[in-house]
């Protein structure tokens, strides 16, 4: 390590060398002469990181140690719905805010210290020493420089002062270090917002002694999802929708699941889900295994991939179909989501809405941006704040639902009426009879037999507002 740290040295910022090497580098590799006064600084930076880093190794070792151990006890609570290259991110920079706290306390303490011990060395010398007069002649004696008193000269305040003025490239240095450790701390302090747990409490209510009807407002909700390939997200998916399903109350929701085609263990951990419910007494169907629709060979975006999903959603809203009896239906893509985040989708405007999706982030930004429109029908950046448009732009910088063309993303709560027949209907939507059949992709298809003829249409239609639609 000696001789890392020499040869660290000798090309360092202190070593007049450091500036002709470079530029020698730069010779046998040739740079754009744009580029070089870019490259020189960058280079310099660099320098300065690695031998801030081998002076201070220690304190990064035991901060990293600190910040891997914190990580290994909460891992059941960040992952597998916490990423983990943003979790390593985040451990990386508040990581390096340890570390540079650990420094700055050193480097205080040992000037504090150093400062003590001068000020008490000194005073012990001159109460042990014995001084004796000399005999001066005051016109031999040259004038001197004005001098700081001994109390003053090791202030560490000043020193401090000093330094900064003596190592201005230090100041530079320590001005990136405190943004990253600034940033590191807003992103561990930021993993939960006081908007995202306003559930929280009374779900954890709901679990901790659970009733039939629930702690919710008692709405009928139909639960529908579908999944191929998720063996890492349904521990977790059906971890936080029994949570929810004891606050929205056993007796409130019906579970409809479709597995198909999976090759891991995704049917056997929706089996075990099933009894699970079965030990709660909730109305269900859940299906795995099943081949009732073949899967396209590809499933990139195209017509084969929209038919298909249109057919197995439809799939499983069939026992809504077929039954009724629910005003609301949430549809559940295969997503990591906690059971107060569901909560505060349903409560959307107090319930006054026919279609509110949730927002589905993937890496940095907005997942699936191919399906989200704005309220005229534009489509929507992947980075925030997503919209264009003036109206829902100012709803998403002030976390309001933002009023949209169409959305899925991620997970939807919706009105059920749409989705029924007139006579299932529980008035939200007109009972009278249909004057025109079902869409083949409607999931009551085929047309019921009480259809009215064509020519009653402009009598029996009513006049309808058109549909609400928000992204929460």
């Amino acid at each position: 390590m000696r001789n890392h740290i020499q040869v660290l040295n000798a090309v360092s910022y202190r070593s007049p060398e450091s500036l002709d090497r470079i530029r020698y580098a730069a010779s046998r590799r040739p740079i754009p002469g744009l580029l070089f006064p870019l490259f020189q600084p960058l280079s310099r930076i660099l320098l300065l990181i690695g031998r801030l880093f081998l002076r201070f190794k220690f304190f990064l070792l035991v901060s990293v140690i600190v910040i891997a151990t914190i990580h290994s006890l909460c891992r059941q609570f960040w992952l597998p719905a916490f990423p983990v290259p943003r979790a390593i991110f985040v451990i990386t920079l508040v990581a390096v805010s340890f570390w540079g706290m650990s420094v700055v306390v050193w480097t205080v303490l040992r000037l504090v210290l150093w400062s003590l011990w001068r000020v008490l060395w000194s005073r012990f010398r001159m109460q042990r020493h014995e001084y004796e007069p000399l005999a001066v002649d005051l016109d031999d004696l040259e004038p001197a420089h004005p001098t700081r008193k001994w109390h003053q000269r090791w202030n560490p305040r000043e020193m401090i002062t000093d330094e900064l003025a003596r190592n201005p490239r230090g100041v530079f240095l320590w001005t990136i270090y405190l943004s990253a450790a600034l940033l590191g701390v807003y992103l561990a302090s930021t993993y939960e917002q006081p908007i995202d747990h306003r559930f929280k409490s009374a779900v954890e209510l709901a679990n901790r002694v659970p009733k039939r009807g629930g702690y919710g407002t008692g709405e009928k909700v139909f639960i529908a999802a579908m999944f191929y390939n998720n063996g890492e997200v349904l521990p977790y998916w059906i971890h936080e929708v029994t949570k929810l399903i004891h606050y929205l109350g056993p007796d409130n929701v019906f579970v409809s699941i479709l597995e198909s085609h999976s090759g891991d263990n995704s049917a056997a951990l929706l089996q075990d889900f099933d009894k699970t419910l079965e030990t709660l007494s909730v109305a269900r169907r859940i299906l795995t295994h099943d081949t009732s629709f073949q899967r396209p060979p590809s499933m990139d975006t195209a017509p084969p991939r929209i038919k298909y999903l249109a057919d197995i959603r439809n799939y499983a809203l069939e026992p809504l179909v077929q039954h009724g009896g629910y005003t609301r239906v949430l549809f559940s893509n295969d997503i990591f989501i906690e059971a107060e985040s569901i909560v505060e989708l349903l409560d959307t405007k107090g319930g006054d809405y026919d279609m509110a999706c949730g927002l589905d982030l993937g890496h940095w930004g907005l997942y699936d941006a191919w399906v989200i429109r704005d309220r005229l029908g534009n489509i929507a950046s992947k980075l925030w704040p997503y919209f264009l448009e003036e109206l829902g732009f100012r709803a998403v910088m002030t976390d309001e639902p933002a009023p949209v063309f169409t959305c899925w993303n991620g997970i939807v709560a919706f009105s059920a009426d749409p989705f029924l027949s007139p006579t299932l209907r529980t008035g939200q939507l007109s009972t009278s009879p249909l004057s025109r059949p079902f869409p083949d992709t409607h999931p009551a298809y085929p047309p019921p037999a009480n259809l009215t003829p064509r020519r009653d249409a402009a009598r029996t239609l009513p006049r309808l507002s058109g549909p609400r639609m928000l992204l929460v």
